[in-house]
């Protein structure tokens, strides 16, 4: 049983061996290419070096894995977490790159990606870090932006050098930032401007200016950056993203569904639904990134349009499924098999009738 002590993560999961465990294609999910095997609880995160065709991947048993892409074959075992591996982020340098590591155990470790060595440990949270990532306006080949968040309100930002030599000397900037009521479960940089939005359990997503003017947060030391769009939810946003030119936001929520949004106007535009749990995931994939896939705890993953031209046609699509509900759910009218004439010559039979 895999059990994390950390007071934000709520889910328990019984580990099964993979040997005896049913295989994750089927008729509803595309071609398999290969399965990764190694770690011996769930897997939570990945993180890709493309230059040296290695895949990292982050488990609840504690424990970062890398594989050789191309060989496909397992690299090296990452241990030093005493808690869940939340959330991977990989920064390219001269040499090895470095592996940054997010836990339920609240450290931020970094790595050395290629020796699996320990270089530093970032403190400062609270809970659970569920979420790496690195800002790619502000970050230059010296030294990245990274911000963390996690089990808690607060986002936090880091000054990591990204040469290993160096790396201890990376340090907080600007204290906490505080955009959402409690856990963030997601932050990107996405759009034509590769703005931040973020994803919340506070039932919200809302878009960030972490590049301007930042305001005092009421505790010492807190910074509030400023919050210019929210999309609002019925339950829990897991994750977010945008298209490249920047029309669309899409949302994945805990009530199953995708939710396409105006970003010009912040409008709910369409609500794609199909999924039967919790949508956990999203990503803009396609040649011409004009595709949406969501991930879901009932098995599926997903794709949705977002072309203009068929989200109007899935809108109408829905409205006529809608109205197909309602229609079924009206009550049939009795209709006579009689005429009105004949329904006339019988009324006044009767009438005759009560006159007697």
């Amino acid at each position: 049983m895999s059990v994390s002590t950390d007071p934000g993560h709520f889910f328990q999961t019984e580990y099964i061996n993979p040997s005896s465990s049913p295989s994750p294609s089927s008729k509803q999910s595309g071609d398999k290419s290969h399965a990764f095997r190694g770690h011996t609880a769930p897997v939570t995160s990945l993180a890709l070096d493309t230059a040296a065709a290695t895949l990292f991947a982050g488990s609840w048993d504690k424990t970062i894995i890398s594989w050789s892409t191309a060989t496909r074959k397992p690299l090296r075992t990452f241990a030093g977490h005493t808690d869940f591996v939340k959330s991977l982020l990989y920064l390219r340098n001269s040499t090895n790159g470095l592996l940054l590591s997010g836990a339920s155990d609240a450290a931020i470790i970094i790595w050395d990606a290629v020796s699996g060595d320990r270089l530093f440990a970032l403190s400062g949270h609270t809970r659970g870090v569920g979420v790496l990532v690195a800002d790619p306006v502000l970050s230059t080949r010296v030294k990245a932006r990274v911000y963390s968040a996690g089990s808690e309100p607060g986002m936090r930002c880091w000054e990591v050098p990204v040469e290993a030599a160096e790396v201890r000397g990376a340090r907080g900037v600007g204290g906490v930032l505080v955009v959402h009521e409690t856990s963030v479960n997601a932050v990107r940089f996405e759009g034509e401007e590769a703005e931040m939005w973020t994803a919340s359990a506070d039932m919200t997503a809302k878009r960030v200016d972490v590049r301007g003017e930042e305001g005092k947060g009421e505790g010492e030391g807190e910074v509030v950056a400023r919050v210019d769009t929210v999309l609002e939810h019925p339950d829990y946003v897991n994750d977010i993203v945008v298209d490249p030119r920047g029309r669309w936001a899409v949302t994945a929520c805990r009530d199953e569904e995708v939710r396409v949004w105006d970003v010009a106007t912040g409008e709910l535009f369409h609500i794609y639904d199909g999924h039967s749990e919790d949508v956990m995931a999203l990503a803009i994939v396609g040649s011409k990134q004009d595709t949406v896939v969501s991930v879901s705890i009932d098995g599926t993953i997903r794709r949705w349009s977002l072309r203009h031209d068929n989200l109007l046609k899935a809108i109408e699509e829905k409205k006529e499924r809608e109205q197909g509900k309602e229609k079924e759910k009206a009550p049939e009218k009795n209709e006579s098999l009689l005429t009105i004439e004949e329904e006339r010559e019988l009324a006044e039979l009767m009438e005759e009738e009560d006159d007697e």
